[in-house]
């Protein structure tokens, strides 16, 4: 075995029943509330994204958290679009131009399973 010691290792990861089940909720408020101003919007879904990431934010479950992120814009994306008859963003304009005035919050790993 090359020399190496083999350990096994049981790695956490979200459910992809939670996983759903959370985009869907994050998909419902911001369809309801996509008519408030942009900044109370992206100050609400930064506070959401906090508490999803320091309760899922562990280790080996960084993918998982950044599939959040990533879904969570493309739903922002797709709403913040919805408001107006005209599509108010391009793909463009919505990652360097909105996400820049409005910044997202990225994932980080909160808890270390392996150092307490």
């Amino acid at each position: 075995m090359d020399g190496k010691k083999q350990f096994f290792r049981c790695r956490v990861k979200t459910s992809k029943k939670k996983f759903r089940s959370k985009i869907r909720a994050m998909k419902e408020w911001i369809k309801t509330h996509r008519t408030m101003p942009l900044e109370q919007i992206f100050k609400t879904v930064n506070a959401k994204l906090r508490g999803h990431y320091q309760y899922y934010g562990v280790t080996d479950n960084t993918r998982e958290v950044k599939n959040f992120l990533m879904q969570t814009k493309w739903l922002l994306f797709k709403w913040l679009n919805r408001r107006s008859q005209r599509r108010s963003y391009t793909l463009d304009t919505f990652f360097n131009g909105l996400l820049r005035t409005f910044p997202l919050l990225e994932p980080g790993i909160k808890v270390s399973l392996f150092y307490r």
